[in-house]
């Protein structure tokens, strides 16, 4: 016979074991979160969660505006953590110049391993953005022999450029008297032109396989990739709605990476190494007589991956910006177009050679990048050992991030920081003077952007020959918002602009 008194006993021996068990490992987590001395301060964080149940909802859309009031209270050097992971957010330039520069061999790796949703969709550690090491050098050696050769600032890819930008002009006449929305517009132009660069050819805009480019960059170019508690805990990719967007982030990936697969196997028959015309023939002739482990097929896809998301969207959200402050400062855009009458008049297109001549013209795209500040963050360094940075401990491991918006908005840099004053670039002669330190876009050191100039080829080109063919007004009374939407990339608000033939 089970005496009663007896299973109560073990009941409640088991019990107290488990809530023991239970305690000591909440207690020994606890501990185990204790910060090091020395590290940055930041705001309190829980055991297991960190700030992540502090930031929920901040992260999205509105992500400048909180790190603009933790570096209020916390100084220009914070941390956060996202679950156990510690963040570190360098917000001035000297933070950002001492641990990019001057310490980058210890800033320069990708923390990879630390992205579940980058890894388990294909791109964990390879390509231009994410690998480090030595396949990294060679995947950012192939690029930039990539756009040296193929023209950056030469008359072949400026042709190709001009094509994509009469198409942008076409538009813009289509609509005469109508508003439209720019931002898609662009957006296509410059996809092309980067396919143009991977694969030697542009795609018709409504060429289905071109759709389905653009289709997949937009799905994988969210801030989710970043930012998802994913990362940390695997097992939420079970719950149904995060399950839904993660699996429209690998589909994104994994489809881009298809496409690409399927034109190196195209080339392959026809490859002539007396003829490099685009990034696969470069790949081709660099895999045939290297014995670097890292130059192969499935890394070179997943750096065209790269140059694909990165190029596409950051450019275009510039452009975006650009229209966006033109409407905005009518007087500024005046300026601009008598800049571009007298140097160049209207008898041709603005050419790459007009751009020393267009000094204010030059002034004013800087502006835009400095208040737009399109690619707001960096993507995410770590560190291989611990070190200091101004002070603060930088512990192996941390999730490393240069805040590029606060630095462009920083009235220790830049005198009136919110106001768009293109003339706070050029000299008293009225030429573009050298570029200020804190101007960042393209971020500094060696992990800066690699397609930085081609960027600047592309922004220049667009920006002046539409100023010189249309004036951009506002369809209301009201002016539009500045007000952006940081994920990826800040993100113009929603506004529509009229084009005016001149």
């Amino acid at each position: 016979m089970i005496n009663l008194w007896d299973s109560v006993s073990v009941f409640t021996d088991v019990t107290t074991i488990l809530v023991t068990l239970v305690l000591l490992l909440v207690i020994g987590y606890v501990i185990s979160m204790r910060e090091r001395s020395g590290i940055p301060p930041g705001p309190p964080f829980w055991p297991v969660v960190g700030n992540m149940m502090d930031i929920r909802g901040k992260l999205v859309g509105k992500r400048h505006k909180y790190y603009a009031e933790l570096q209020e209270k916390y100084g220009d050097i914070f941390r956060i953590y996202f679950a156990d992971q510690l963040l570190i957010v360098l917000n001035d330039f000297e933070s950002i110049e001492e641990a990019f520069v001057k310490q980058q061999n210890l800033f320069s790796t990708r923390p990879i391993e630390k992205l579940w949703v980058l890894n388990q969709s294909g791109k964990g550690g390879h390509g231009v953005v994410w690998a480090s090491g030595q396949e990294w050098k060679d995947a950012r050696r192939m690029s930039i022999r990539t756009l040296r050769d193929l023209g950056v600032g030469k008359s072949r890819l400026e042709e190709n450029i001009k094509e994509e930008i009469g198409i942008v002009l076409d538009s813009f006449t289509e609509s005469e008297g109508n508003p439209i929305s720019v931002g898609e517009i662009f957006r296509k132009a410059t996809t092309n032109i980067i396919c143009i660069v991977v694969f030697g050819e542009r795609y018709e805009y409504g060429d289905p396989a071109f759709n389905q480019i653009l289709k997949v960059l937009e799905d994988g170019f969210t801030d989710m990739v970043l930012h998802t508690p994913v990362h940390r805990f695997p097992l939420l990719r079970f719950i149904p709605f995060i399950a839904a967007k993660m699996v429209s982030v690998q589909t994104a990936f994994m489809a881009v990476q298809q496409i690409i697969a399927k034109r190196i196997e195209k080339r392959k028959p026809v490859f002539d190494k007396n003829a490099i015309n685009d990034f696969v023939d470069v790949y081709l002739d660099m895999s045939a007589g290297s014995k670097s482990s890292s130059i192969t097929e499935s890394n070179t896809i997943r750096t065209i991956s790269d140059l694909l998301f990165a190029a596409s969207d950051t450019t275009a959200t510039t452009l975006d910006w650009a229209m966006l402050f033109m409407v905005i400062h009518p007087e500024v855009q005046k300026k601009c177009q008598e800049e571009i009458d007298s140097v160049v008049g209207d008898g041709r297109m603005v050419d790459w050679s007009d751009k020393s001549k267009l000094s204010y013209n030059e002034a004013t795209l800087l502006e835009v990048q400095r208040l737009s500040s399109a690619v707001p963050m960096s993507a995410p360094h770590t560190t291989t050992k611990d070190t200091i940075v101004k002070g603060y401990l930088i512990p192996e491991g941390s999730l490393v991030y240069a805040n590029l918006y606060a630095c462009h908005h920083d009235s220790r840099y830049w005198k009136e920081p919110l106001k768009f004053k293109p003339e706070r670039f050029l000299d008293s002669s009225g030429k573009v003077s050298k570029q200020p330190a804190a101007l960042i876009p393209f971020s500094i050191g060696p992990r800066i952007c690699a397609g930085e100039p081609l960027a600047k080829m592309e922004l220049f080109l667009f920006f002046t020959n539409i100023l010189q063919r249309f004036d951009v007004s506002t369809p209301s009374k009201e002016k539009p918002s500045t007000d952006g939407v940081s994920t990826v990339v800040m993100s113009t608000p929603e506004y529509t602009l009229i084009g005016t033939r001149r």
